[in-house]
């Protein structure tokens, strides 16, 4: 089984204004070809998409696809969805707003799916897409995380957090997420963190993640980076020339036999 977490821009290619020429505006014919393309061919089984676009688009797009989608309503402008070839069996929103707050307690996306896999085997994912400017959000939205996938977790103990953390590994998702004995793919598998915001060899930040729960630690097989063609470029930006989303996408491959 392969799971996939990518940031996607608003499905507009980057930068927009060059991959406009090509695939027209959001939401039209060209670019929902194009991008049920792009997510294809990824091969994953289940595909977490951040700062996504609205239901109806993506209903086309995953009926391309042949996937079952959840959809995370953002409380602002970025939704998120999760892609998957095995059947849904609930999802919850974590993103609310409160009366009389300035910010919603999560001001992206914060949400969970649960999987029925093969073998009677179900799978929580938690989606999120952390606030890319403040690290007091950051933390406030870490312990909101933190506190629902204790919930989850007595639910089904197998569960992976992916999703757009917009942060370092320092900190508090990730030392949550550690205090809990979750792994990360790419330190555990795939030779380590890497970059993904690197598609022109410029704003380089390591902010997309996937984290196992250890009762799927033993199922990794893989992770990596995605930067095939397509996916970056090295630049220099010039006319003509865009790639699918400022971020990189990251996949993880698990073996079930092993769950």
């Amino acid at each position: 089984m392969r799971i996939g977490t990518y940031n996607v821009l608003g499905l507009r290619g980057f930068p927009p204004e060059e991959a406009q020429k090509e695939v027209g505006e959001p939401g039209g014919e060209k670019g929902i070809e194009h991008f049920a393309g792009v997510f294809a061919s990824l091969e994953c089984d289940v595909l977490a998409l951040e700062e996504g676009v609205s239901v109806r688009q993506m209903q086309e797009i995953a009926r391309r696809m042949d996937c079952h989608l959840a959809t995370i309503p953002s409380p602002i402008a970025w939704p998120g969805h999760l892609l998957s070839r095995y059947p849904i069996l609930e999802s919850r929103v974590f993103s609310h707003t409160v009366p009389g707050g300035e910010t919603p307690l999560l001001s992206r996306t914060g949400g969970s799916v649960l999987l029925q896999l093969e073998d009677e085997i179900r799978l929580w994912v938690v989606v999120v897409h952390l606030h890319p400017a403040s690290e007091e959000m950051r933390d406030r939205e870490a312990d909101i995380i933190w506190k629902r996938l204790g919930e989850l977790l007595s639910v089904c103990e197998n569960a992976v957090v992916v999703g757009d953390f917009n942060c370092a590994v320092e900190e508090r998702l990730h030392s949550h997420l550690r205090s809990m004995e979750f792994v990360n793919a790419m330190e555990e598998v795939g030779g380590g963190i890497e970059w993904t915001m690197d598609t022109v060899g410029v704003n380089q930040h390591a902010v997309d993640h996937i984290y196992l729960s250890p009762s799927l630690k033993q199922t990794l097989k893989g992770a990596r980076v995605v930067s095939d063609s397509g996916f970056r470029h090295d630049g220099p930006q010039a006319a003509g020339v865009w790639v699918h989303s400022d971020h990189l996408p990251v996949v993880a491959d698990l073996e079930l036999s092993k769950m």
